[in-house]
């Protein structure tokens, strides 16, 4: 292109006037202004066209470096996808297993079916679940000051919401926190004379199954509620977290197709 535009200039500084006119000198300076306003002129093109290349260039190493960002999310948002899938399938044998744990209130059971019926569930109650979305190609993304490389606005306002919400201090720290208090606080009356004798292969003076007046406790039987219900909410949770992810990759999906 510059050369192109140098051929142009020689070609009119070339033409000269004849010979012996007075125009000779002004035609000398004239060529000379032309030779250095086609100097400038060139001197100008080059600059704009090495800038025009320079911010194609910046540009095309943005775009690469927001696919590879939206790459890593999209893969972190479907790991989360999955555990919140895992959740909620435990959710639903949890519910049942605090169920069960509930039956013990029945009046219609002996001391000695209670005791069977938390044998059974003694060790499945103990466990719960917690979502915590992976974090890490986010905060890769944050702290190299990159945000604005994701050029949907939509999905950055969508992805700052779901990376800054506090997860740990929502309804999902009661549940970690009931979950604790009932083991805790009705766990150790479950150790009997038979349990320990069993389990431990000890002999105690611990009250026997037959005196156990667990059954009338009514603090345990409302935190055993209180964790179904909390689950319920937990659920409910999970499932706009799902919404929220499927959106987020649909726009992850449609940006990675115009790249």
């Amino acid at each position: 292109m510059i050369k192109f535009f140098r051929r142009i200039r020689q070609q009119l500084i070339s033409v000269n006037p004849p010979e012996g006119t007075p125009s000779t000198r002004a035609g000398k300076l004239s060529k000379y202004l032309m030779y250095a306003v086609g100097e400038i002129i060139l001197v100008v093109i080059g600059i704009l066209i090495a800038l025009q290349i320079n911010n194609w260039n910046e540009r095309r190493k943005a775009t690469q470096k927001e696919e590879l960002y939206l790459a890593e999310i999209k893969s972190s948002l479907r790991a989360d996808s999955l555990q919140v899938r895992d959740i909620l399938l435990f959710n639903k044998e949890k519910v049942k297993i605090v169920q069960g744990f509930m039956r013990i209130f029945s009046d219609t059971l002996t001391n000695g079916e209670r005791s069977g019926i938390i044998e059974k569930y003694f060790i499945p109650f103990t466990e719960y679940r917690t979502f915590v979305p992976n974090k890490t190609a986010w905060n890769n993304l944050i702290t190299s000051e990159s945000l604005n490389l994701v050029q949907n606005r939509e999905l950055r306002t969508l992805l700052m919401e779901y990376y800054d919400f506090d997860y740990a201090s929502s309804v999902q720290e009661r549940i970690k926190t009931m979950n604790r208090k009932v083991v805790d606080e009705n766990f150790p009356k479950f150790f009997t004379r038979e349990y320990v004798m069993e389990n431990l292969k000890m002999s105690t003076q611990l009250p026997a199954s037959d005196e156990s007046t667990i059954h009338l406790n009514q603090t345990f039987l409302s935190d055993l509620f209180g964790i179904t219900y909390l689950i319920k909410v937990q659920d409910q949770g999970l499932e706009n977290i799902s919404t929220n992810i499927a959106e987020a990759l649909e726009l992850i999906d449609k940006r990675l197709e115009e790249i």
